[in-house]
């Protein structure tokens, strides 16, 4: 079973703590406000209301054995800072921090962790760009400038199969799934033989650039229709 430690039970830190724990991991979490280790104590593995950033705490909790850390402090970036010194020194290697500025995150990013987790950005990011689109209808960024797009089939490939298409050299994108709404049925790596149908969702992965392009294409055909 993979170990998890979360530092801090905000709103975020409490959502990646229980959703770990509902799916089947082990899971510490470590909170200084008492009143929210009690909430949650329930709700994860183990809770304890200690001082993330202090290593001597952290190795008698477990944390040294743990598979990857979030760490969740808030606005506080000093502390932030501390619990991944405090990580690092245990030996842990993987570490995700949540950060509340484009300047936190490059401050966290100098101490060499896995990845920073912005989530009011990413979620105002995914929001503007399905409201500002009628092709879009999900949107999820992956690394710097890729993402995966959930969108209609476009009406040039209505009636022809994968391979006819080839997308990954003809336009530099992967059609990783598709969902027919008419039948609600996923297909995961399709049957690269098969006609699209007008009923067919793809979920798309590429550069932000390309699907974007993608995206102006199939808006003007629409405009034009």
């Amino acid at each position: 079973m993979k170990r998890f430690v979360v530092i801090g039970l905000g709103r975020f830190g409490s959502w990646v703590a229980r959703t770990l724990h509902r799916e089947g991991f082990e899971v510490i979490a470590l909170d200084t406000d008492e009143e929210m280790v009690d909430r949650f104590a329930d709700e994860v593995t183990r809770c304890v209301a200690a001082d993330g950033t202090d290593p001597a705490v952290l190795r008698e909790v477990g944390a040294a054995e743990a598979d990857a850390a979030v760490i969740s402090t808030g606005e506080d970036l000093a502390a932030t800072i501390l619990a991944t010194l405090a990580l690092k020194e245990l030996g842990v290697e993987t570490i995700y921090a949540k950060v509340s500025s484009t300047r936190a995150a490059q401050a966290i990013e100098r101490f060499d962790i896995t990845g920073t987790i912005f989530p009011e950005r990413e979620a105002a990011e995914r929001m503007a760009r399905r409201v500002s689109s009628t092709t879009i209808l999900d949107y999820i960024q992956f690394g710097e400038h890729y993402s995966i797009q959930e969108m209609a089939i476009p009406d040039a490939w209505l009636g022809r199969s994968l391979r006819e298409l080839a997308l990954p050299r003809e336009r530099g994108v992967q059609l990783v799934a598709l969902y027919d709404v008419l039948t609600d049925r996923w297909q995961v790596a399709p049957d690269p033989d098969a006609p699209l149908k007008e009923s067919d969702v793809a979920i798309l992965a590429g550069s932000d650039d390309v699907l974007s392009q993608l995206t102006r294409e199939v808006e003007r055909v629409r405009r034009v229709r």
